[in-house]
């Protein structure tokens, strides 16, 4: 399945793009974190917001949607 990345804030910096699309078989956030750690070492210094269908996932949730938003760490009150 096709998934599209879409990141957001200074993770557009950090990758060096706002959008990519990855072809991956059931996988879940944590193994997306993983792979995006391994391509943008950069992003290990960062605690990363995964949602899909406009919530914020666990680790454990299984990518069931075909756009993804990569959220940089929230700030503020």
């Amino acid at each position: 399945m096709d998934v599209t990345l879409t990141y957001y804030g200074k993770l557009v910096e950090v990758v060096g793009k706002s959008k990519e699309v990855l072809d991956v078989e059931a996988i879940t956030i944590q193994e997306l974190v993983i792979w995006l750690e391994n391509e943008y070492p950069d992003l290990k210094k960062l605690s990363l917001k995964i949602a899909q269908n406009n919530t914020i996932g666990e680790l454990e949730d299984e990518i069931t949607s075909k756009n993804i938003d990569i959220f940089p760490p929230f700030s503020g009150g």
